[in-house]
């Protein structure tokens, strides 16, 4: 059934490709895929640089650099690759609170407003080319665990951690990160029911 006057849909299909033979089917110009959203740099320190590269997003200079959404999944996991460690070995990397002000200036890791790890580890400081992998679970004991080159460090984990936490670095003294979201892109396989970070869906 079709209404008086108009073309069936059968014969307006096969009207609409001899219309003109250099125009493309319509079918082909609606199948234009938009690429979801990632993750990008947030919050950061006055001095403290980003750079997007085909792998992640490369941090550098002085300061802290948040994510720009918080961890919601029971299980995420990204990576860190130390590009360069700096001079003082003061690259760091974990979760941090909503942090402001001269907090972003700063470094993270004072398990007040931020986790993380760097500096002394043990196994030494941390090296160039290293990977060091982020498990944060909401719903684990311990919350938070961090790995070495597919290996777990040892007395690092934190049991609990109250409140949203954003991915974070912070940078000093010539340490360069590169932070990896995708899960193509990662080194190493996220441990148990972990997997990259999926976008909180206020943001999608």
């Amino acid at each position: 059934n079709h209404t008086p006057g108009q073309s069936p849909a059968w014969a307006m299909g096969a009207n609409q490709g001899s219309v003109c033979c250099c125009c493309p089917p319509r079918d082909e110009e609606q199948t234009v895929l938009v690429p979801p959203p990632k993750l990008q740099i947030g919050k950061r320190g006055g001095q403290v640089k980003v750079n997007s590269d085909t792998a992640g997003l490369l941090v550098s200079g002085h300061g802290v650099a948040l994510a720009n959404c918080v961890v919601e999944q029971d299980c995420a996991y990204w990576e860190v690759r130390v590009l360069e460690p700096g001079s003082s070995s003061r690259a760091f990397c974990g979760v941090a609170l909503e942090l402001n002000g001269q907090r972003l200036d700063s470094k993270i890791g004072d398990a007040q407003t931020s986790w993380a790890i760097g500096g002394d580890l043990p196994g030494g400081p941390l090296q160039k080319d290293e990977i060091i992998g982020v498990a944060f679970g909401q719903g684990n004991i311990p919350n938070l665990r961090f790995f070495r080159n597919g290996k777990e460090i040892p007395d690092t984990e934190v049991l609990r951690i109250r409140g949203e936490v954003f991915p974070a670095v912070s940078v000093c003294d010539g340490a360069e990160l590169l932070l990896v979201f995708d899960a193509p892109s990662f080194a190493h396989e996220p441990p148990g029911r972990h997997s990259a970070i999926v976008l909180p869906r206020k943001m999608l």
